[in-house]
């Protein structure tokens, strides 16, 4: 469950600095699929950095897989 945890905490973490970045810095929005990326690519550096109860859920996505839903 704690794999869960972190996935929760990163899709939270991405959501709210992409909020940061339109309310301060007034950055023009990404759309769905870009912050999907942002949030995979993230997910796997956390997995090379050590993250093993993300990598146990199944992180990271293999490249590729989402290109198929979006």
């Amino acid at each position: 469950m704690k794999g869960f945890d972190s996935a929760f905490m990163l899709v939270s973490w991405k959501i709210w600095k992409e909020r940061n970045e339109r309310v301060f810095a007034r950055s023009l929005p990404k759309d769905a699929s870009q912050l999907l990326q942002e949030i995979i690519q993230e997910g796997q550096l956390w997995c090379a950095s050590g993250a093993k109860r993300l990598a146990a859920i199944g992180w990271p996505i293999p490249s590729g897989v989402l290109d198929q839903h979006f």
